[in-house]
């Protein structure tokens, strides 16, 4: 049996970004967002890849930080959705600013989606080894109850991301509404790709 090797490459670059305080007023100076794009992989039976397959690697963590950013623009630019990659924590007062909770909103589902899919595909390979494997202690109702930790472990995650965005709504519920000023020309040359 051979041994396989799993080559991972991902890309990264800061974004210069500031914003007012709501809370103080003061401005926060310059702060940098770090927007990574999706690792990329490649499974070898080496422990080093040739330079083709190296450079192939690198051109598709390129493209993965391409694509991430030029999302993070469009929902910071035209919908006013800004990334949690923003930090809105004032460096002077520690206060949150208002406009990080349309981050928030936007992963509020990401992980609940995952404990359901893994909960139900976890049960749905118990199933499949109670009428088709050799495993009798793989019964119906371990299936069930796997389901179910998925179900409990989603509704779990969905009620403390949503406490978490009320927290921060009710900290940032007073004071001005300021938006961040995110320099984009830094990373013009990933957005034109």
């Amino acid at each position: 049996m051979g041994t396989y090797y799993r080559h991972s490459r991902s890309e990264k670059a800061e974004v210069p970004y500031s914003f007012l305080c709501e809370s103080c007023g003061k401005d926060s100076g310059s702060l940098k967002a770090v927007i990574t794009g999706m690792e990329a992989s490649d499974n070898s039976n080496f422990k080093t890849l040739n330079a083709q397959r190296e450079e192939k690697l690198r051109k598709r963590a390129h493209e993965y930080l391409v694509k991430k950013m030029k999302e993070t623009y469009r929902d910071a630019v035209e919908k006013k959705v800004f990334s949690t990659d923003f930090h809105d924590q004032c460096p002077h007062c520690h206060h949150s600013q208002s406009w990080a909770v349309s981050g928030l909103m936007k992963i509020k589902y990401e992980n609940p989606i995952v404990c359901l899919v893994v909960g139900t595909i976890l049960a749905l390979l118990a199933v499949f080894c109670h009428y088709y494997g050799d495993m009798e202690y793989v019964t119906l109702p371990l299936a069930a109850g796997i389901f179910a930790v998925g179900v409990v472990s989603a509704a779990g995650c969905l009620i403390y991301n949503i406490s978490k965005i009320n927290k921060k709504r009710k900290s940032t519920a007073s004071g001005a509404r300021n938006l961040p000023v995110i320099e984009w020309s830094v990373v013009q040359s990933l957005l034109d790709e």
